[in-house]
């Protein structure tokens, strides 16, 4: 086995010039800055000499999160490499021998955030502003963020704050400390806290924009955002309930400040299908170009909250093929130049200007990776719903659209027709198409995307669902993916007083129960009283579970592929898909009883509760009433396990519907998978929950079909989590 070295890491620190490709790059700043020496005050020069290292590394992550996770598959043409990282044949996977288990790009990238850290002058003022503040906080965000991916990718690993200067220091066997999903968070909060409070008082860099060659990127969408990346820590660890009430805190302080400031939400602009009707037969064709052109165009916009750039060709900088190369698109970089006149003062002036094209050609002997017929029969399991109201908003008809399931597969994974003539299910994420069809689209219509994608506003919004779920709120996770976090659209708690005389006693009991906030349909007509109260009784409700600003107008994020719900949609209610869910983890677990199953669907109906009042007497003075206690089981605490667990699962069912072939999957399933092995459950059971979900990608069955078969070969190496993991390289 090969010694992986940190020579390249010490000749790019010691050096700085191995992050330029050319005079032109779009990141690059100015060398000669650097020549002078670091002063401890220089801003945009080195941020930008970070986020040039973070280019290096973010394909590579990309791909480690995908191809080894449950929606991807190998293909005849995958490579013996792919194919080892693919299938964990780890006996293959030789650091040092294949570049994408190669762990120095990260390291690079922590080094020189370090180093910028350890040289920083927070103090330095400008217009008596602390002006290295942003960028410092910036740096702590990029810092973390690089280590998040190396624990989820590698398990556990070094964990250094001092720059490294020379090879002799040992870091890689002795570091300052061994960082580890259950560490992670410990390690890295001090530094994001403060960074988070000058984020909150200054804000974030303003710069220009960076020219592709092709399209202008604005500089915003580089930002890291120190809250984010702290709730994904908060949420990595996920050892308990205040973990997972930190992450909501953190991921709503985002969204509540994202979408009241800037009006970014999640928007109604998904797939879906169009109906046609002719000599009475009917049929559906998928239309997907509103979800592409608002979630992943060639540019970036609105709802992408974090991407890194990606030139046109090497003349304006570092060109991000190498996921379209392994999910079967061959490249091709030209420049074209122009010239132009103009006549000022009477004086004519030209002026040439020089863009970059970059064409992908679908190639089938290209293709390593492909959908998993896992991804594909989980798109086909859903139902594709959508209703008609009438003026005074009363739902007049609601139609299923049989067969069809979620309209994003045919933007993601839809059959191309390449020139050759082949046809197959190619990876559309970073090779965006605006047609869309059931059979197959013309490879020509496909676009290269110039950036990759760290961050959306739905991904975001999913995981702070996931963060309330386990924080005891499964209903509003749930409405989270079918109708969206409205104000206007939650219900409220109200009251109800009876009383019952008995005597000269009169009991007075007040019942509790939920109500509409406006009229019209209870579009959200399935949370309880007792979650509800349990809201209400949250001492961080302010902090994570106010929606009372009229901003809070997101949509379900299932509506952006399977149409919108209603409460007359019976197909996909709560009380309809939780329920079968939990069924669902009883058959293929094994370890729920008959009597825990039926207690969890029990729990799905809803609830009243009776309030004490105390003790007094009537206006007439002349009849008292006594207390009535508050019976136990009227008012549920907490919620069920098995209902979180179930909602868990269906958050991360939309994760691959809306997340798929973005990097983030594996890290997902391990996030989920350790979520469940610290719940009541068992130590095990998110173990076995994430080694059959992968070990049943090929099968072309739909979920929880035939739940036994599986690959044994592949089920038995997951259930080590150790063999989740990358392997590190051995010195």
């Amino acid at each position: 086995m090969k010694h992986n070295s940190i020579l390249s890491l010490l000749i790019f620190l010691l050096g700085f010039g191995s992050i330029t490709t050319s005079c032109e790059d779009m990141l690059t700043p100015d060398m000669d800055r650097y020549a002078t020496g670091f002063t401890g005050k220089d801003t945009l020069y080195f941020y930008l000499g970070i986020m040039r290292n973070v280019q290096d590394m973010v394909e590579q992550n990309q791909l480690l999160g995908d191809i080894r996770s449950d929606l991807a598959d190998t293909t005849l043409y995958t490579s013996d490499s792919v194919a080892a990282i693919a299938t964990y044949d780890r006996s293959n996977m030789v650091n040092g021998e294949n570049a994408l288990l190669d762990r120095s790009a990260y390291y690079k990238v922590i080094n020189q955030c370090n180093f910028y850290l350890a040289k920083v002058d927070t103090m330095a003022k400008k217009n008596n502003v602390y002006y290295m503040r942003k960028e410092f906080a910036q740096v702590e965000a990029i810092r973390a963020w690089a280590y998040l991916q190396l624990v989820q990718t590698y398990g556990t690993v070094p964990f250094i704050t001092k720059p490294v200067d020379n090879a002799n220091t040992g870091w890689e066997k002795n570091p300052e400390a061994w960082a580890s999903a259950d560490n992670l968070v410990d390690l890295l909060r001090p530094s994001l806290e403060q960074a988070i409070v000058y984020e909150h008082q200054l804000g974030y860099p303003a710069y220009s924009t960076f020219n592709t060659g092709s399209v202008t990127i604005k500089s915003e969408k580089l930002r890291f955002y120190n809250d984010v990346v702290l709730a994904d820590l908060y949420l990595l660890r996920g050892q308990s309930k205040d973990d997972y009430k930190n992450a909501a805190k953190h991921y709503f302080y985002f969204l509540n400040n994202k979408m009241e400031k800037s009006s970014i939400g999640t928007t109604r602009r998904g797939a879906g299908f169009n109906k046609f009707e002719m000599g009475g037969h009917t049929s559906y064709s998928p239309s997907t170009y509103s979800w592409v052109s608002s979630e992943f165009d060639q540019t970036p916009s609105n709802c992408n909250v974090t991407v890194i750039p990606s030139a046109a060709n090497s003349s304006f900088g570092r060109v991000l093929t190498t996921v379209d190369q392994i999910y079967g698109f061959d490249s091709h970089s030209t420049n074209s130049t122009s010239t132009s006149e103009s006549t000022e003062n009477g004086e004519k002036t030209q002026t040439t200007t020089t863009t970059g094209q970059l064409t992908l050609t679908a190639n089938i002997r290209s293709r390593q990776i492909g959908p998993s017929n896992a991804y594909l029969n989980l798109s086909k399991a859903q139902n594709y719903v959508q209703y008609e109201t009438n003026e005074n908003n009363e739902i007049t008809k609601l139609e299923y659209f049989e067969g069809m399931g979620d309209a994003r597969v045919y933007a993601t994974a839809p059959m191309l027709l390449t020139k050759t003539g082949d046809r197959a299910r190619f990876i559309l994420k970073d090779a965006p198409s605006s047609n869309s069809s059931t059979s197959a689209i013309s490879a020509s219509s496909v676009k290269f995307k110039f950036y990759r994608s760290l961050y959306r506003m739905n991904q975001i919004y999913l995981r702070y669902a996931e963060a309330i779920n386990r924080a005891g709120y499964p209903h509003l996770a749930f409405a989270v993916l079918r109708n969206g976090l409205d104000y206007n659209k939650l219900p409220v708690l109200a009251d109800s007083v009876v009383y019952d005389t008995i005597g000269t006693t009169v009991h007075k009991k007040t019942i509790y129960v939920a109500k509409n906030r406006e009229d019209g349909p209870e579009i959200i007509n399935y949370i309880p009283v007792d979650e509800l109260r349990r809201m209400e009784d949250d001492p961080m409700k302010s902090e994570y579970l106010d929606f009372s600003g009229n901003w809070w107008s997101n949509y379900g994020i299932h509506e952006f592929g399977s149409g919108a719900t209603c409460v007359k949609d019976s197909l996909n209610s709560y009380e309809n898909l939780v329920g079968q869910r939990i069924t669902d983890e009883a058959l293929r677990s094994g370890t729920l009883q008959d009597a825990e199953v039926q207690a969890a669907l029990k729990s799905l109906k809803k609830r009243v509760s009776v309030k004490t009042e105390g003790e007094g007497t009537t206006e007439g003075g002349d009849i008292t009433y006594e207390v009535v206690e508050d019976p136990v089981d009227d008012y549920q605490h907490e919620a069920n396990e098995a209902e979180i667990n179930a909602v868990e699962s269906l958050i991360a069912d939309e994760c691959a519907l809306e997340m798929a072939f973005e990097g983030t999957r594996m890290h997902d399933l391990i996030r989920f998978a350790r979520h469940k092995n610290n719940s009541v459950l068992g130590a095990d059971y998110g173990t076995k929950w994430l080694a059959w979900k992968i070990a049943r990608r090929s099968f072309d069955l739909l979920p929880y079909e035939n739940v036994t078969e599986k690959d044994n070969r592949l089920y038995n190496l997951l259930l080590v989590p150790e063999n989740w993991y990358v392997p590190n390289p051995q010195y």
